[in-house]
Formats: C-alpha cells, structure tokens, sequence
C-alpha cells in the first residue's frame, strides 16, 4: 500500500524553461555554452552532493566568465529564472496530502537553490518534506539515496512512489520496488494517481 509519493523537482514541480541556465548565462556574458558547461560538470557536481560550496567555487568562474555582479547577483539570476511552480502539480499533491498521503520532493541541488526553493518559492507549506541530493551525498539513481530515504520515512520500497522526468532515475527506482513513473505532463500524472484522486 503506497504511503508516500516523492516528486522530481525540475521539470515537474517547477516547469521546464526554455533556455537552460547554462544557455541564458552564455548569452549574458558573452561566452560560449561549452566554456560554461566546464563548471557545471565540474565543480557544480560537488556542490549538489554537498561536498563544496557553491558561492565559493564559483567565485573564480564568475571572474573568468568577466560577469558583472556579485556571487548573491548571479545567483538571484540563476534561482529567479528557473522558478516557476506548476500549479496544476501542487493542485494534485494538495489532494494527495488531504486524502493523508504524505507528499515530498526528490531534488538534485546544492544547498543555496535547496534553500530557494523550500524557504523562498514557499514549497515548505506544500510539501511534507524535501530529499536533496546536497544532504544526502548521492544521486537519485544510486541505492545509497534510496536506503536514505526508506530510514528516514521508515518505509519500504513497495510504500514508496516516485514520479521523475528521467528515465535513468525511473529504472534505479523501479529495479529497488518502488512504484516510479516517468513524469510526461499533468495528464499522464493524474492518469498514473488515478486510484488516490
């Protein structure tokens, strides 16, 4: 019997952009895409499993990439952009979470946008609870996260649902017996929480 239903965090709580981040910061500074992604597959890794600081490590790509501003600048720029919330999603997880079935998020962040989106985007009334990859020290396709999650909730996997937009983290979730579906749109979320709704 499912229990609790975990939620992706971009792409499905907040609504997937346009441009990436990365695109919208190459177009502001002037660089390519490529000389930026260099970060984000580097050092910005670190940050979402907590191992570094985010306003510290990219302090010197701020300086090479010449971006005008401070670190709280450019990070106001970066959260602000990628900050939409999908009301037709918090819609269903209110009648979830009214119906007792308690509702979180699964997230890959580093502890700033963590803090963004929980305390600022207000998602800490909405949800029961937040698992991030910054406090936890894995990604969401690894085991390791998921045994986090089941001690914390004191679950078991067949109690567990999970809703995502990649198939990489749908097929680790569905090989440990959690109940996960790939998240496509509204429709398909309602259609898959048929039986709770």
């Amino acid at each position: 019997m499912i229990k609790t239903i975990l939620f992706d965090l971009d792409g499905l709580i907040i609504k997937k952009q346009e441009k990436m981040f990365s695109q919208r910061l190459s177009e502001r500074v002037g660089l390519s895409w490529e000389k930026i992604l260099e970060f984000f597959n580097g050092d910005f890794r670190e940050c979402s499993f907590g191992r570094a600081d985010l306003k510290e490590k990219i302090l010197p790509y701020l300086e090479k990439w010449n971006y005008k501003g401070t670190v709280d600048d450019f990070l106001k720029f970066w959260f602000e952009g990628e900050g939409e919330i999908d009301k037709d999603v918090l819609d269903i997880v209110k009648s979830l979470r009214l119906k007792g079935i308690k509702c979180y998020i699964s997230t890959r962040q580093e502890k700033y946008k963590k803090e963004y989106i929980w305390i600022k985007l207000n998602l800490k009334d909405c949800f029961d609870g937040i698992f991030c990859t910054c406090d936890i020290g894995c990604d969401k396709w690894q085991k390791e996260y998921w045994d986090y999650v089941f001690n914390n909730l004191k679950l078991k996997p067949e109690e567990v649902m999970f809703f995502c937009d990649s198939d990489k983290n749908i097929k680790s979730a569905n090989d440990i017996g959690i109940e996960a579906y790939l998240y496509t749109g509204v429709v398909s979320l309602k259609d898959n929480l048929k039986k709770f709704l």
